[in-house]
């Protein structure tokens, strides 16, 4: 007698997470929601995180016949992870937990169930930003409706992490979406946009139920602004978003948020003290500066600066410049 499909299957990618991957690990395995299935992909950690696992895996022997511990051979980074990951799951949907994180222990019961309302495609959920002393709720409230969801994800007004929430897997599979071998930022955010793209019924169960870590220091993002290659690699995707976008029949109705996509993309740069930061900012995408006044999720000290340097007004930027130091 052939056991039953599992309902959601969760893929946790493992690299140099010994510090955390205990409270991952029991988070799911502590799941109000019995009907799971685990696939930790060990992408040749260099530390102790998979005898841990181990360790934490005979904790919960109820579970040990639903968890597969996947080896890479080399070391081959977050986007061939995930791939690998998928090619594993026999699950109806998709879950994603990265090692360093944790969720609330009824969080996949939450997204099934909402998911079983609607016969959803996607469901999604809210966050916690988590630092070691405290934690800040993130809404991720967004109309149940694709359009909208895309747009809010090219402005940043809602995350584009593709841990948030459960996917249909026959969505991945239909369509062979995948994420980009080698370019290991913002790879999650250009595969969330083709399942919504490729999804009729995406459903927001409010509430937040995943910690996503925010201060650990040898996390991609933390390393954005001090290692070049990790632009390089968030630019390559993000070049990869407008021309999936522009090949679909969305193309004229996101055409505006694909420009706030850029100025949301270069905005750091106005936050600079560098003469050089605005002048790059001016460069880049220039063709979306002269949307910056209306461009959602960005400050108005920031609308004004990029207006005035888009306009060749680099006393403004100066001044600002100036003032900043004397304050600082």
């Amino acid at each position: 007698m052939n056991e039953k499909m599992p309902d959601i299957s969760i893929i946790v990618p493992v690299y140099n997470a010994e510090a955390y991957i205990e409270r991952c690990a029991k988070s799911l395995f502590e799941q109000t929601w019995n009907n799971l299935e685990y696939i930790f992909v060990n992408d040749c950690t260099p530390d102790k995180s998979i005898e841990i696992l181990h360790q934490v895996i005979e904790l919960y022997p109820h579970r040990v016949s639903k968890v597969k511990i996947i080896n890479h051979e080399t070391n081959k980074k977050i986007a061939t992870v995930r791939n690998t990951g998928l090619l594993h799951t026999t699950g109806k949907y998709v879950g994603w937990v990265d090692s360093d994180d944790w969720v609330e222990t009824n969080m996949f019961e939450k997204l099934y169930a909402e998911a079983g309302k609607y016969n959803s495609d996607i469901v999604w959920c809210d966050f916690y930003n988590t630092c070691t002393n405290y934690e800040i709720h993130q809404s991720q409230y967004c109309e149940d409706n694709k359009i909208a969801f895309i747009k809010s994800l090219l402005v940043g007004t809602v995350h584009g992490g593709i841990c948030f929430g459960i996917v249909k897997k026959e969505i991945y599979f239909k369509h062979t979406i995948r994420f980009p071998d080698g370019v290991n930022v913002m790879e999650d955010k250009l595969v969330l946009i083709k399942l919504l793209y490729f999804s009729e019924i995406i459903k927001y169960a409010p509430g937040a139920y995943y910690h996503y870590v925010k201060d650990n220091t040898n996390s991609i993002t933390a390393k954005w602004d001090n290692d070049p290659t990790v632009e390089d690699a968030a630019m390559a995707n993000l070049l990869a978003i407008f021309g999936f976008l522009d090949s679909t029949d969305l193309r004229l109705v996101l055409q505006k948020h694909v420009e706030y996509a850029k100025l949301i993309f270069k905005r750091s740069l106005l936050n600079s003290l560098n003469i050089n930061s605005f002048k790059k900012w001016k460069e880049q995408f220039a063709e979306a500066n002269k949307y910056v006044l209306s461009c959602p999720n960005m400050t108005l000290r920031q609308k004004i600066l990029g207006w005035s340097i888009s306009h060749g007004w680099w006393f403004v930027a100066k001044t600002w410049i100036w003032i900043k130091k004397r304050i600082n």
